[in-house]
């Protein structure tokens, strides 16, 4: 019986032990591990919160700067001195792709897709000429759900290496329909009709006499000595007046006009360039847009154009798509370009060359293949866009409602 009992005793004494050396201190981490997660939620939702203040502070430093810029401009400040006294403010460090893709979904997911007359009450009035200003404004219209396409191209990812069969293979466009080694008018039709005119006056003159064939003697000579030194000083004043009248009196020239100018527009506004000059007219709007976003390279001037400084190739993939997005337009509907924008082609130059180190010849290639892929897929991505905004720009409608016609359903 008293061995019975040592057992036993002997059984709860372990139990005890066991108790105090394995529960206790399991129930006692499981405490500590439950108030360190309530610790971290609480960590977290102040992180997030902080978050939410920084990005509403960082917003009134965007908004206290565009109107002390614009300030100045009012009391005559030069625009050296404007970006000397409140420099424009530097980028923030770029996401990674991951956080990229995630930003853009919970954009997406929290967008509400409006009418385009709802997006173009929203817009007010966007000044042109001011690519801070306008940059600043698009973005905030974007920040409140009313817009989503502008500046939603990524460029992270871009390698700038395409072949000539993938760019043929994906767009059914060979490199030589965008004549971009062709360029410029006939001039030399032109001289050949100078030449034509001044033999006519010649001859007309000893067939007339008198004063009347005094003059048309003097013409002979001079109008073609007149267009030869128009044509070596500033050969753009007669291509553009050559240009104007094949607009009057060719359709398909005034319907290649139209799609060029809407490419432009729609690439550069997917691509997030603030515009330089919007143009409303017939038969088409034209537009120019600034060369780089302000904040995309550190030492921008304000004037949001390339200067002196080496670029890498990203800070110049923007404005590169824009000047081939005329081409690629008319590639698109009519097969082949009609090489009748020499202002982009030259751009597109001075921007490759503006590269440093210096692009090798296969480089450049490449550069020019991808930029055009890249304005092909835009244009293919929003083709409803694209031809709503056809639409648009020849019947002359203003930028506010161009943006209208391309974030939203008419």
């Amino acid at each position: 019986m008293i061995y019975n009992i040592c057992i036993v005793l002997s059984f709860l004494s372990t139990s005890v032990a066991f108790i105090n050396t394995q529960i206790l201190p399991t129930r006692e981490f499981s405490k500590s591990l439950l108030f360190t997660q309530h610790n971290d939620k609480n960590e977290n939702s102040r992180v997030d919160r902080f978050k939410e203040e920084a990005a509403k502070l960082r917003q009134e430093a965007s908004e206290i700067e565009i109107a002390l810029r614009e300030e100045a401009r009012v009391k005559g400040v030069s625009e050296e001195m404007i970006n000397k006294l409140i420099p424009i403010t530097r980028p923030r460090p770029r996401q990674t792709p991951k956080t990229a893709s995630k930003t853009l979904q919970n954009a997406k997911e929290n967008y509400t897709e409006l009418s385009a007359n709802t997006i173009r009450s929203k817009l007010g009035y966007l000044n042109t000429g001011d690519a801070i200003r306008m940059t600043s404004e698009l973005e905030r219209i974007k920040s409140n759900n009313i817009i989503s396409k502008w500046n939603s191209k990524n460029f992270e990812d871009s390698r700038f290496m395409v072949s000539n069969y993938q760019l043929k293979a994906k767009t059914s466009i060979g490199p030589v329909n965008l004549k971009l080694d062709d360029v410029g008018f006939a001039y030399q039709n032109v001289l050949g009709v100078a030449v034509a005119i001044g033999t006519i006056c010649g001859l007309s003159a000893n067939a007339v006499g008198g004063e009347l064939g005094f003059l048309l003697g003097y013409s002979s000579a001079l109008f073609p000595v007149l267009l030869v030194g128009i044509g070596s000083i500033a050969p753009g004043l007669i291509g553009e007046a050559l240009y104007r009248c094949k607009l009057v009196t060719n359709e398909e020239a005034r319907k290649r006009h139209v799609r060029k100018n809407a490419g432009k527009f729609l690439t550069g506004y997917i691509c997030g360039l603030p515009v330089a000059t919007f143009i409303q007219g017939k038969p088409s709007n034209t537009v120019e847009f600034f060369q780089l976003r302000p904040g995309d390279v550190s030492d921008i001037s304000g004037t949001g154009k390339v200067q002196e400084k080496r670029f890498r190739q990203i800070d110049i993939a923007r404005i590169s798509i824009v000047c081939l997005a005329g081409s690629v337009a008319e590639c698109i509907d009519f097969g082949v370009a009609s090489g009748s924008n020499p202002g982009d082609v030259n751009l597109l130059n001075e921007l490759i060359n503006s590269v440093g180190p210096t692009l090798t010849s296969d480089q450049i290639q490449n550069h020019i293949r991808w930029t055009a892929l890249t304005a092909w897929e835009i244009l293919d991505q929003y083709k409803e866009e694209y031809q709503r905004l056809v639409v648009a720009f020849e019947k002359g409608l203003p930028m506010e409602e161009c943006i209208a016609v391309i974030e939203g359903e008419l």
